[in-house]
């Protein structure tokens, strides 16, 4: 969970600070660029904690079981 807050509070820094850039050199100090880049590093914190809690759950990736009888 430490993982996951600290990934959350960083990410979601970033993206204000990128809005907060974007919305004051870009788009005339409008506020939809800032909720939007905060979404977007809130969306992917939840990404980055949804692989650290269930790792096969990853799309795409498939699991290869060993298995004890090999003949080679």
């Amino acid at each position: 969970w430490d993982f996951c807050i600290s990934n959350l509070l960083v990410k979601t820094g970033i993206g204000l600070s990128v809005g907060i850039v974007a919305s004051a050199l870009i788009f005339k100090r409008k506020s939809w660029p800032i909720a939007i880049s905060t979404g977007f590093g809130i969306g992917v914190s939840y990404a980055e904690c949804q692989k650290t809690f269930n790792p096969t759950a990853i799309p795409g990736a498939k699991i290869i079981k060993n298995s004890s009888n090999t003949s080679e």
